[in-house]
């Protein structure tokens, strides 16, 4: 009888772990692999930044009228002191409560201009490039003919979304003339290599 009760009370307990629920976990939602690095001389002085990469945007939203952005990236490197930024400018659109272009719209204005011309507007559509150098002096592209090559190729423009956004990756190669904000100094930025990316934000 005993053995009975034994059998009854291991197929009760086989009859309630049989109805337990199962909780699905959903596999994980891939990213998009952001690499970011950049390498550059200035004058005979090589720098290379490899860790850390932001994005950002600047806005000027008008309701019921035109709407214009700019798109930022910054590269930095946990050794090397300094920060080199790239803006492409700028998109415009009318805004549809949003405050954001679509991404057909977006797109189009990155895919369009491969090769940018070096802005010194806000106003201006094309490039910009700021660097922080270790000393913290900025030094910032400058439009103004020199003996410097003038030169911006985005060689890539891969655009990928994820749970995190909509990004536009980017190859580029680079040469302009960059003036030192402090007091006026000129030098040549040369054999510029930027792998980074723009947010849509």
């Amino acid at each position: 009888m005993k053995k009975l009760y034994i059998l009854g009370g291991l197929a009760g307990l086989l009859a309630l772990s049989s109805c337990t629920d199962h909780v699905v976990i959903p596999p994980p939602v891939p990213l998009v692999d952001l690499n970011c690095k950049c390498d550059m001389m200035m004058d005979d002085t090589n720098y290379v930044y490899d860790d850390t990469c932001q994005y950002y945007s600047i806005k000027n939203i008008v309701t019921e009228g035109v709407s214009t952005a700019r798109y930022t990236t910054t590269l930095e490197d946990d050794i090397l002191p300094g920060t080199i930024w790239v803006e492409v400018r700028s998109i415009s659109w009318s805004d549809d409560g949003s405050n954001n272009p679509t991404l057909s719209e977006w797109k189009a204005f990155l895919e369009d201009n491969p090769t940018p011309g070096f802005s010194d507007n806000v106003d201006h559509n094309g490039i910009e490039v700021r660097w922080l150098d270790e000393y913290g002096e900025l030094w910032v592209s400058d439009t103004a003919q020199g003996p410097c090559i003038e030169s911006f190729v985005f060689n890539t423009l891969i655009q990928e979304s994820d749970t995190l956004g909509d990004w536009m990756q980017f190859d580029a190669t680079l040469d302009c003339r960059m003036v030192r904000e402090s007091d006026g100094t000129e030098a040549c930025l040369t054999n510029g290599h930027i792998r980074s990316a723009f947010k849509l934000e």
